[in-house]
């Protein structure tokens, strides 16, 4: 059969239904196609098959995770994380983050740590704040330094020094309690990046933030490729 031979109708009709199974048609198409299963017995038929060879194959396929890029990119999307840049490192920072800021901020907390120690000032049903962790990551040789901080449900990670060789990324994973490892991403080069955990990520001392060696954009398997380079438990501050 040469490409401009025209199909049969049978041959058309396993087309449709192959098409159809396959979710390809769109709007009339569709339509006349959902429309014609009632009415013809041998297009269901075909429909159906096509269905059941196609969940056969899916059953023989393994699970890949995406990359971290493109999670990164949907959890940006949803609002659960920021682009690895947005914060500006080259940006001249406030005054209230200069010494006046810090000296102001230190004035701050001593003022707050004595109302706190005054006895009967104290309001019990105040609100205690959410909790905070810290993990300081480093390589063996100590080239590589990191630092990941936890607030509630943010967590803000930025890498101090060591950038990841050129064609290569830090991935970061979370290791929860059971030992199962998520993939938060990849490091930027500079600045820092932000996040909002993801439900069923509850922060705790038996969670640890690792780095491995991975290609431009993160393992494309959603399991770490290569070795891991740094890993530390969360500390409650």
């Amino acid at each position: 059969m040469t490409p401009d031979t025209p199909l049969t109708p049978s041959e058309n009709t396993e087309a449709l239904a192959a098409e159809l199974a396959l979710g390809l048609l769109e709007g009339p198409e569709a339509e006349a196609a959902t429309a014609r299963l009632s009415e013809d017995a041998d297009f269901a038929r075909a429909v159906r098959g096509w269905q059941e060879r196609l969940a056969e194959l899916a059953m023989t396929l393994t699970p890949v995770m995406a990359p971290a890029r493109a999670r990164h990119a949907i959890r940006e999307r949803l609002g659960h994380a920021r682009p690895p840049l947005a914060n500006d490192p080259t940006a001249r920072p406030s005054w209230w983050r200069g010494p006046i800021g810090a000296l102001l901020g230190l004035v701050a907390v001593a003022a707050t740590v004595a109302v706190l120690w005054l006895p009967g000032l104290q309001d019990a049903g105040t609100p205690s704040a959410a909790p905070q962790y810290h993990a300081q990551l480093g390589s063996a040789d100590q080239a590589l330094q990191a630092a990941a901080t936890i607030s509630g449900r943010q967590m803000q990670i930025a890498l101090e020094q060591g950038p990841a060789a050129q064609g290569r990324d830090w991935e970061i994973w979370w290791i929860g309690p059971d030992g199962a490892a998520v993939s938060m991403g990849v490091l930027p080069r500079e600045g820092d990046m932000q996040m909002t955990l993801p439900d069923g990520m509850e922060p705790s001392p038996q969670v640890r933030i690792a780095l491995s060696d991975e290609p431009a954009g993160g393992s494309p398997t959603g399991q770490a490729t290569g070795p891991v380079v740094a890993i530390a438990e969360l500390t409650l501050l």
